[in-house]
């Protein structure tokens, strides 16, 4: 598997844990609500920071 190839799955899923953190913390009540919202958020910010390193590692490939 190329890196390249790695980097770009790993995006992906970042936008999945990030979605699944957000919407877990609009579900449940109090404190942990806030709390998961913002780590939905925090991983939400890896995605681009994967796609731009796949783009790389693609580009050097060639």
């Amino acid at each position: 598997m190329k890196i390249s190839n790695l980097l770009y799955i790993l995006g992906f899923a970042s936008i999945a844990v990030s979605a699944a953190n957000y919407l877990k913390g609009k579900s449940e009540d109090g404190k942990q609500e806030a709390e998961k919202e913002r780590d939905g958020l925090f991983v939400g910010h890896w995605a681009p920071t994967f796609f731009i390193l796949g783009k790389i590692a693609e580009d050097r490939k060639m």
